[in-house]
């Protein structure tokens, strides 16, 4: 049952909406198409954060008063780890637009691949950033779940953009 609500849960989000969006932005050469999917990709990434919020919201199971606490700190690290991700998109969209114009180069595979590694980091360092003030106001199971949470939406949406970013092609 509970695989059901987080699959449930998860399908809200909306993922695949975003991704094929954010790919026609990646692909689209024209400047009015590509301004277009931009807003479309902006739209996407909108509702994934709604969905994120919904999804922690439902499933955390907050009393009053830890959701009293917990809520602003929760927005703050939202805000960091948003941003790292808007990196991390941009980097992803660039990326695509190189591998389009054939303009992929063993430099650039090396600034890609030290650039996905420090988001990664930055990322895992956010996560650490937080976790004392998070244990601070919520219970050790809570935070796990929230955690748990946070990995499952990411891991979602990870496997979504594996499916529209084309490998490197090495030869």
């Amino acid at each position: 049952m509970r695989g059901i609500l987080m699959k449930k849960s998860l399908g809200t989000v909306g993922p695949t909406l975003m991704l094929l969006a954010f790919a026609g932005a990646c692909l689209s050469t024209d400047v009015a198409v590509a301004a277009a999917a931009d807003d479309e990709v902006e739209r996407g990434r909108q509702m994934i954060r709604e969905g994120r919020l919904e999804i922690v919201r439902s499933e955390l199971h907050l009393t009053d008063d830890e959701g009293v606490a917990f809520w602003p700190l929760y927005s703050r690290y939202r805000d960091e780890t948003d941003a790292i991700q808007d990196r991390y998109a941009a980097m992803i969209t660039e990326y695509i637009r190189r591998y389009d114009d054939a303009d992929l180069t063993d430099e650039y595979a090396d600034e890609l691949i030290d650039a996905f590694l420090a988001i990664k980091f930055e990322l895992l360092g956010v996560q650490k950033k937080y976790l004392p003030d998070f244990r601070a106001v919520l219970p050790a199971l809570k935070v796990a779940r929230l955690f748990q949470l946070e990995n499952k939406i990411n891991a979602e949406i990870d496997a979504q953009m594996a499916l529209v970013v084309p490998l490197v092609d090495p030869s």
